[in-house]
Parts: C-alpha cells; sequence; structure tokens
C-alpha cells in the first residue's frame, strides 16, 4: 500500500515538472515567434522609410505617392512650402473636364474647340460704318459676363484720323469693354477725329484678355474727389 502511495506521488510529482517545463516552454516560444514579428515590423518599416514612394497601378512610382489612374477624395491637404518644380516639369491648371466627363483633370486644349481656358486672348478686327469710318458705338461680343471678365490689352486703328481744327492734335481714342445685358460689349472711337474722306474704311483691331471669374475677381466701386483734384481710396479693395 505504501509503494503505491510513494510510486502515485511520485508519477504526480513528474506530471507537475513536465507540466511546468512545457508551459516555460511555450512561454520561451511565444517570447521568440512575439520578437520575430517586432523584428519583421521594424525591418518593413524601415524598408517603407528607406523607399518612400508608393505606386498604385504603377511598378515605379515617381513621387512618395503616384497614382497611375483616376482618385477619388473628400480633400486635399496642400504641404507648406510647396515642392519646386524639376527643370523638366511644368504648371497646369487642374479644371472640371466638359460634360459628358465632367472629372477633375488637367487642362487639354483638345478636349472641344471652344473650350475656354483659365485665361484666353481673343482678337476682333471691326470694320467701322463707312459714313463714319472710325466709330464702333456697340459691338457685343456675345461672351458671357456673369462667368467671364474681358480686359482690352492693346488696339490698331488701320487708317489715320485728322481734325478740321487749324491747331496740331493728337487724337486719343476711346476704347473700353463694358457688360450689358449679360454680355461684354466693346466701344472704340476716335471722338472728334476722323479719317479723312479720301481714305478707306477704318478697321479696328482690338485685342481681349478674358479670364474666367473662378480665377479673377473685378472691382468697380465709384470714386468722388469731391471738387477736388486729388483723392484717396477710404480703404484697399485688395489687401
Amino acid at each position: 500500500m505504501h509503494c503505491l502511495l510513494v510510486y502515485g506521488s511520485f508519477m504526480l510529482l513528474i506530471k507537475n515538472i513536465r507540466t511546468e517545463l512545457v508551459s516555460e516552454t511555450q512561454a520561451l516560444n511565444n517570447t521568440t515567434l512575439m520578437t520575430k514579428i517586432i523584428s519583421m515590423i521594424i525591418l518593413v518599416g524601415t524598408s517603407i522609410l528607406t523607399s518612400a514612394q508608393v505606386g498604385i497601378n504603377t511598378v515605379t512610382p515617381e513621387k512618395e505617392l503616384t497614382v497611375n489612374g483616376t482618385m477619388k477624395t473628400s480633400g486635399i491637404v496642400f504641404k507648406q512650402p510647396m515642392e519646386k518644380l524639376k527643370a523638366d516639369e511644368n504648371y497646369t491648371f487642374i479644371i472640371k473636364s466638359p460634360a459628358p466627363e465632367n472629372k477633375i483633370t488637367a487642362y487639354n486644349d483638345s478636349f472641344v474647340p471652344n473650350s475656354p481656358a483659365p485665361i484666353n486672348l481673343i482678337q476682333f478686327k471691326i470694320t467701322c460704318d463707312p459714313s463714319d469710318k472710325d466709330w464702333v458705338n456697340e459691338f457685343d461680343t456675345k461672351i458671357n459676363s456673369n462667368k467671364f471678365l474681358v480686359v482690352i490689352s492693346s488696339f490698331g486703328f488701320t487708317q489715320p484720323t485728322r481734325t478740321f481744327s487749324a491747331d496740331w492734335l493728337t487724337p486719343m481714342p476711346q476704347i473700353f469693354a463694358y457688360s450689358s445685358a449679360g454680355t461684354w460689349k466693346l466701344k472704340a472711337d476716335y471722338q472728334g477725329f476722323a479719317p479723312d474722306n479720301s481714305f478707306p474704311t477704318g478697321v479696328w483691331t482690338l485685342n481681349l484678355l478674358v479670364f474666367d471669374r473662378s480665377y479673377a475677381k473685378d472691382f468697380s466701386p465709384t470714386q468722388n474727389l469731391n471738387a477736388s483734384t486729388t483723392g484717396a481710396a477710404a480703404a484697399p479693395l485688395i489687401q
């Protein structure tokens, strides 16, 4: 009986020792496995930091993130200061392409022939009335004044002008663009002067800079000098 008790106690001791050894081994294995996992994370993180370039649909990313395809986002935050362009890179305008695409993309002249750029140069050659030869009272450009801002950048006139005064006078043309009924109108005239009757009818060349109002603003408050020859704005219009 005593032998059986001693043998049973001995076997129980052996089992406890085995259990402890297994637990210690598992703990050691778990520690080793965790060490390997941490080492792999550090290695991958170091590799990413070293490469610092990720490509989507491309195996040769050119920047930290290069997307070969379309992208949809709810917002973009740009780092300050902006990265300088390389010698072989150039600026571009990002616009919404015409229907039916309606995508945000770089401006491209091939969209449609009359697709406006952010800044456009338009030239009009206007032949005057033969009875006056230099007067353009109103010319409708049909350019939407709610969408675009028009500035006359330069002009030309084909005929010399003169007055019937005995004194030599230098004619100064009245040339300006103005908005009326939703479109831009042009006016041009040498007021008080006219080409000689022997000359052909004059032709005005008016070069217009047309800005998309999304990128430009115009300010036109009325200023009053109050019977003085000098004055100043009450406050800066832009600052």
